[in-house]
């Protein structure tokens, strides 16, 4: 087979040279610029106070002993502001930066036209009020990469990619997405857990209100989905959420029921019981798994997250089969796209043979430690920081 390249649109095919360079070596240059940035610490507050003030004015650059100020959001250093073109609702070349743009944030936009212009077509075909109140179909794509190092199996490297783009028609209930099988956010925090490969699907909205959810996915495994959510307020600070999936991939049926309780603080703390149980033809009994994590807020940029976990089985042995410890440490920076993770963790397996049916290997203490940078793209509408952890 013969393919031919026709090289008439050179801006293009520097733009995917560009593309593939910032994937590859955007890191370091980002953290070299970021020194400065990192260092700096906001102020810690839920919502600003206004309060009386002395008439004494402190010198400049002094700090006044014991006066009460109104506290307020400090100006980004980094802000991006959109001016929307009429004519091109995806074109970005408009916006206005705080800062000098560099190469790769050239890349980062021209990575976010260019999966805005295809729904942005379908929705012009077919006449979708979208275009016209928001100019830009909803898109979401996270790239993530993580590095552990084990002190069994020593130095690992993964990559993975998911994204969720709304579709046309429908009401803006259907969407196509690239994603794992797995709860990633479960995945994270349970102690011994390996990634899967993402699929792409499709995902509909048959039924949603405000404290329910009911959606069909259906991906190229293959694998067909349904997902049922309820999220009921005990009170004003308290959650519990109920998820159940039932689903069929590669001939397998399964089922899985997920219980969520979150309590919210007011000192910048949130904490979160997450019971996982699982049943499917693969195996007998249920594999289950309890997680518990306190989120620590430390500024608009910057939290941490306190993690202990334990999965086990039912059959043929009624065992827990790890134990795990950690503490993460996020960090929004240099860009509002741009995300690390540092995460240290203890963890106490035991090694089944593949029946699961003996103890290969004894309970023992591992350690590990894990690094992740992260990358966000996309014109959906903007997440708080909070919806990343």
């Amino acid at each position: 087979m013969i393919i031919h390249v026709c090289f008439n649109d050179t801006n293009y095919y520097i733009n995917k040279l560009k593309a593939f360079a910032f994937l590859s070596s955007f890191a370091l240059s980002a953290t070299v610029n970021a020194q400065t940035e990192s260092e700096q610490i906001e102020p810690v507050t839920t919502e600003p106070e206004q309060v009386k003030t002395s008439d004494t004015q402190p010198e400049s650059g002094e700090e006044a002993p014991d006066l009460e100020t109104t506290i307020e959001e400090v100006l980004e250093e980094y802000e991006i502001y959109r001016i929307v073109n009429p004519e091109d609702p995806c074109d970005r070349g408009l916006d206005t930066y705080t800062y000098e743009k560099s190469w790769y944030d050239e890349t980062q936009i021209y990575v976010n036209s260019s999966f805005c212009e295809p729904a942005l077509w379908f929705d012009n075909f077919f006449g979708s009020d979208r275009v016209f109140n928001e100019g830009a179909a909803g898109t979401y794509i996270r790239w993530r990469n993580d590095f552990t190092y084990d002190e069994e199996e020593y130095f690992d490297f993964k990559s993975n990619l998911s994204f969720s783009v709304e579709l046309p028609g429908l009401e803006s209930r259907l969407r196509l997405t690239f994603e794992s099988g797995e709860d990633e956010t479960l995945r994270d925090i349970s102690p011994g857990q390996e990634s899967t490969t993402s699929t792409l699907g499709l995902q509909l909205d048959v039924k949603q209100n405000e404290r329910s959810k009911f959606n069909i996915s259906i991906s190229l495994s293959p694998r067909i989905r349904l997902r049922y959510r309820y999220t009921y307020p005990v009170v004003e600070s308290i959650t519990l959420r109920l998820t159940q999936e039932v689903q069929r991939e590669k001939a397998v049926n399964s089922a899985r029921t997920l219980v969520d309780f979150e309590k919210l603080f007011k000192n910048q703390l949130f904490f979160r019981s997450s019971s996982e149980g699982k049943l499917s033809e693969e195996f007998e009994g249920v594999d289950w798994l309890q997680a518990f994590v306190l989120y620590q807020r430390i500024n608009k940029k910057t939290s941490l997250s306190y993690e202990t976990s334990a999965n086990g089985i039912t059959e043929p042995l009624t065992l827990a089969t790890n134990y795990r410890v950690a503490v993460r440490f996020r960090k929004n920076f240099h860009r509002k796209w741009l995300f690390y993770e540092i995460a240290p963790e203890l963890t106490w397996p035991v090694t089944l043979d593949e029946e699961r049916l003996e103890i290969a290997e004894d309970r023992r203490s591992k350690w590990l430690i894990f690094f992740r940078l992260e990358v966000h793209f996309g014109n959906a509408s903007k997440k708080r920081y909070e919806d990343y952890y």
